[in-house]
Formats: structure tokens, C-alpha cells, sequence
């Protein structure tokens, strides 16, 4: 039984151990959301000053759905783990009441075999009745340690009651926990209501404005393309001069190739001069001719015999065909490249706040029926005026002004290029070294008070998720 107690009170512990570390996780979690929720609503705040209905309004509503969803879903968990905790508790206290019981019984006939001998007499008797000295002191010490078990006995018993006590007032504290989650849970089931029906009235208003939308759309999808060809221009530029440096850079390698391997002319003392005379031939020069060369192929031979056979020469590596579309790096360039590529998955926002309220890709208009929308990169819906920073260390490419996404940025590294358009105002030019984290500008608001900033990312020519990159 003592071993039973023992293992049931060892998984109680371990168990409490795991849901402990899981109502962290989960707190942490919840906290997190309350932050985020915090952020949303002053971003919605901003975004509403302006126009009651607007796609930055809707995209915020959205997310805060979103979020409601996960901080209920917390709750929901939180109440789960009170609840297993609390039936871990009944569970530990019906175990005690077991104990209890069992240690009652066992003192119930303790007292009934103590009455035997509870007068000094019948025990004075039991140790005279003895055999020998032996038992004796056998029937002596039982009598000692008799009375000291009975005594531990009632102290186990007082124990396990207190125990037994603190184990119910644990339970009825944990359902205490358990009600005020639940009450938390269905306030924010009321908030997510209410947002619900903010989303469906903004929803409404917007699809009554579908001309309007689909003119919007058209005027961004403009903007778009001429962006896209910025960048790709920009990219084109930049491999177009890699390209010439790595010619130049084959072609020198080329002729110290040849000068190496030039032959070098005997240094003739002034006033001397070398000639050359062709003399015909003849019949005595033709016999001469053929008999040295038959000593020749003789001693060759001979000494092809006696010496070891030489090893053929190196093969020369072939360079690679240059490609039109590879960036060649240098050796900094390279190494530029190689700590951006290590980013993936822990690239910095390239703002201090905000939410992807447009993804990477072809995907469904949020309004629009049968309209799809194409972004090379994503949408952070932010504050407007928040600062925008360079994800990593670069060189800038290009700063302009495209009519529809505001100011661009365009920064370089290695032979990855990363891309901020929506800005304000810009704070670096052209050829500026940046770091990262530097400040390269701030975020614009459009019409409706929706303030985003499009963040790319590129290795060559080709477009990268950013999501992929940022970190969580």
C-alpha cells in the first residue's frame, strides 16, 4: 500500500511539473495577445480618423478576430488545465481518505490489543510470565516500542487529516480559478461579437463602393508594375556590372597566362644580330639527316629505359561559361550574401510594430469577388510616421518617388537586393552604406488613413517570401 502511495504521489507531481511549464507557455501567450490586441486597437484608432470604412480598417478588424480567436483559445486551454488540475486534486484527496481510513482501522486495533495489557499489573505480569532473561528483554522491548508505534500512529493520522484538509481547500481554490477564466472567456467571446459586427458593417459599406475599389485596384496594380520594373532594372544593373568586372577579371588572368608561358630570346650583345639560313637540301645533308636522327631515336631509348616515365601534364581547368543573369560577387560581396542567407527565419521587421495585412503572392481580393492580386511582396500595416529600418548591412541602390506607392528604397546585399516602398520620407541616398537597424525613413498614410510600408526581398532575379525570412 505505503508503495502504491508512493507512485501515485510521484506521477501527481510529474504531472504537475508538465502543466505547470504548459500554464507558462500559455500566460506567456496571453500576454503576448494582450500586447498585440493593445497595438491593433491604436492602430485602428489612427486608421479610423480619416474615413469610417476602409481596407486598412477592414485588414485591422480582421487581425483582431484573429487575435480575439487565439486569446479565447488560451482561455479555453487555462481552464482545461484548472479543471484536470482540480479532478488531480479530488483524486490525491480521495487517496488520503483511503490512507486515513486504513490508519484508523490499524489504531482501532492497536487500542483493542492495548487494553490487554493496560494496567501496570497485567504488564508486570506479561514480564514476569517470561521463560528467560532472553525473552524478557524481548517482551520488554515490545512493550516500549508498542507504545512509541501507537503514538507515531496518532501523529500519522493527524497528519494525513491536515493533509486531507489542505487537499479540499486546494480544489475548492482551483474551481475558484476555474470560474473566473471561464467569466474572462465569455467576456472576450462578447468582444469578439462586437468586432464581428464592426467587420460586417465595414464590409457592407466597401461592397457598395465596388467601382470605387476596382478603381483603386487598377491605379495600385499601375504603381505595381512600375515598381517591378524598378526593381528589376535595378537588378539587371547591378548583375550587368558584375558581369563586366568578371570579364575584365578573366581577361586579365588570361594574359598573365600567356606571359607566363612566352618564350624567352637569347640577350644579344650590341652590334650582334641573329640569322637564320634555310639551306636546301641535299643528298650527303639527307643521309647525315636520317642517320643522326636513327642515333637520336637510339639514345632515346636508351634513356627512356634508365629514366622513369615522366607524369603527364595538368589538363588546364576550364572557366564557366558567364550567365546573363548570375551575379558575381567578390570575396566581401560573397561574404555580404552568405550572413544575409544565415538570416532566414530571424530577419528583424523592418518596422517596430504592426501586422501582414497582405501576403506574398497570387491570392483572392478581400472584397472583390473573382479578382485575384498578385504581391512580390508583403503588406505591414503599421502607425502612420513609424520608422522604417534596413533589415541588414547594404549598399543603396536606388531612391525615387513612383506615384501611387510614394518613396522607394532599395538596398543591396551581396547579391541579395531588399525593397521598402510606401514611405514618407527618406533619410539615406544612393551609394550610402547602411547597417542594420539603421533608420532609412518613415511610413506614409494613403487617403483612408491606412498607413503601410511593401517590403521585397530578391536573390538575382528571383522573388523571395519575406515571410519565410522574418522572424516570428
Amino acid at each position: 500500500m505505503r508503495y502504491f502511495v508512493f507512485i501515485v504521489s510521484f506521477l501527481f507531481a510529474f504531472n504537475s511539473i508538465a502543466q505547470t511549464d504548459k500554464k507558462a507557455a500559455l500566460e506567456q501567450q496571453k500576454k503576448d495577445n494582450l500586447s498585440k490586441i493593445k497595438e491593433l486597437n491604436s492602430i485602428i484608432s489612427r486608421t479610423s480618423k480619416k474615413k469610417n470604412a476602409s481596407l486598412g480598417k477592414l485588414n485591422v478588424l480582421k487581425e483582431q478576430i484573429g487575435v480575439q480567436k487565439k486569446q479565447i483559445s488560451v482561455l479555453e486551454q487555462n481552464q482545461q488545465i484548472l479543471a484536470e488540475e482540480a479532478e488531480k486534486l479530488r483524486e490525491e484527496g480521495d487517496v488520503l481518505k483511503a490512507k486515513l481510513e486504513r490508519l484508523k482501522k490499524e489504531y482501532a486495533l492497536m487500542i483493542y490489543e492495548a487494553q490487554k495489557t493496560s494496567t501496570v499489573y497485567n504488564k508486570m505480569s506479561f514480564l514476569l510470565l517470561s521463560n528467560d532473561l532472553g525473552e524478557f528483554v524481548r517482551r520488554f522491548d515490545y512493550l516500549r516500542h508498542y507504545s512509541a508505534n501507537r503514538k507515531k500512529q496518532a501523529d500519522l493520522i493527524y497528519k494525513t487529516r491536515q493533509d486531507l484538509m489542505t487537499q479540499e481547500q486546494k480544489v475548492v481554490y482551483k474551481k475558484q480559478e476555474e470560474k473566473k477564466v471561464l467569466v474572462e472567456k465569455e467576456g472576450e467571446k462578447k468582444k469578439l461579437e462586437v468586432l464581428k459586427t464592426k467587420e460586417d458593417k465595414v464590409v457592407t459599406v466597401l461592397t457598395q463602393q465596388e467601382k470605387k475599389l476596382k478603381t483603386e485596384l487598377e491605379r495600385k496594380k499601375l504603381a505595381v508594375r512600375k515598381l517591378d520594373n524598378l526593381i528589376a532594372g535595378i537588378v539587371q544593373r547591378e548583375i550587368q556590372k558584375s558581369i563586366e568586372r568578371e570579364r575584365k577579371l578573366r581577361q586579365a588572368r588570361q594574359v598573365k597566362k600567356v606571359e607566363v608561358a612566352k618564350p624567352v630570346l637569347p640577350v644579344l650583345k650590341k652590334g650582334e644580330t641573329t640569322k637564320i639560313v634555310a639551306e636546301k637540301p641535299s643528298e650527303k645533308s639527307s643521309e647525315k639527316k636520317e642517320a643522326s636522327a636513327k642515333e637520336e631515336k637510339k639514345t632515346v631509348v636508351a634513356e627512356t629505359k634508365k629514366a622513369p616515365k615522366a607524369e603527364p601534364a595538368p589538363a588546364p581547368v576550364e572557366e564557366k561559361k558567364i550567365e546573363s543573369n548570375t551575379y558575381y560577387m567578390n570575396a566581401d560581396e560573397a561574404k555580404l550574401a552568405s550572413s544575409f542567407a544565415a538570416l532566414r527565419g530571424r530577419m528583424p521587421f523592418p518596422v517596430p510594430s504592426g501586422f501582414i495585412s497582405d501576403h506574398f503572392g497570387v491570392h483572392k481580393h478581400p472584397l472583390l469577388k473573382g479578382v485575384m492580386i498578385n504581391n512580390n511582396g508583403i503588406d505591414i500595416q503599421t502607425s502612420p510616421g513609424s520608422p522604417v529600418h534596413s533589415v541588414y548591412d547594404g549598399v543603396v541602390q536606388s531612391v525615387v518617388n513612383i506615384p501611387g506607392i510614394n518613396m522607394v528604397v532599395a538596398i543591396q546585399h551581396g547579391d541579395y537586393f531588399t525593397v521598402y516602398s510606401k514611405l514618407a520620407n527618406v533619410s539615406v541616398s544612393v551609394g550610402t552604406r547602411v547597417r542594420t537597424g539603421q533608420l532609412i525613413g518613415s511610413v506614409a498614410s494613403d487617403d483612408d488613413g491606412t498607413a503601410e510600408i511593401n517590403f521585397q526581398v530578391w536573390k538575382n532575379t528571383v522573388r523571395q517570401n519575406p515571410e519565410s525570412w522574418l522572424r516570428r
